[in-house]
């Protein structure tokens, strides 16, 4: 099983993806362990009464299939002077906090991303890490096909076609 942090973009993501086993997010859950910052919960909390997405994340964490975990920064980290969300800061604080039992920091946010290398942590983006999936046999090629055909309209450019091209090939390296 996988642990994983999750900032608020990535749990979106997963749980508006809906397939034809369900939303993706029940097919995560079978196969890795998530946690959010408080941050992130707190953005779930005001978004659940206009977004299904949030209202299945709420019900998630209600249910206590995702671990909410309090993260604490001081008032002069480093990451207060990038542009990120609160949600992104705490996911990044948290994974350097439990590094030790954690796989990867997964977040479609660029910058949260690029700040997360920096600090030398294992980030993904939200489709890469359901190659993952499908590279440890964790999940079905079918499943991770439907998964980012169902998020499509998140992604820009090659992001897509290129997720589906790895997965058909196997080839992260891939131009075909």
């Amino acid at each position: 099983m996988l642990e994983l942090v999750f900032d608020a973009n990535a749990l979106i993501t997963c749980c508006q993806a809906m397939t034809q086993d369900g939303p993706a997010i029940e097919s995560v859950l079978e196969v890795c362990a998530l946690r959010v910052p408080m941050a992130v919960h707190q953005e779930v909390l005001a978004a659940r009464a206009r977004f299904p997405d949030a209202r299945l994340a709420d019900r998630i964490i209600g249910e206590g299939r995702i671990e909410v975990i309090p993260t604490s920064l001081p008032s002069d980290n480093v990451l207060g002077h990038y542009r990120l969300g609160s949600g992104e800061k705490e996911s990044i604080a948290l994974y350097l906090d439990k590094a030790d039992e954690l796989d990867f920091l997964v977040t479609d946010d660029r910058l949260a991303y690029v700040v997360g290398q920096r600090c030398d942590i294992p980030c993904c983006l939200f489709l890469d890490m359901v190659i993952e999936l499908v590279e440890r046999k964790l999940w079905r090629r079918a499943l991770a096909e439907d998964v980012v055909k169902a998020v499509q309209h998140r992604f820009s450019g090659g992001f897509v076609p290129h997720t589906l091209t790895i997965l058909r090939t196997g080839d992260r390296r891939c131009l075909k």
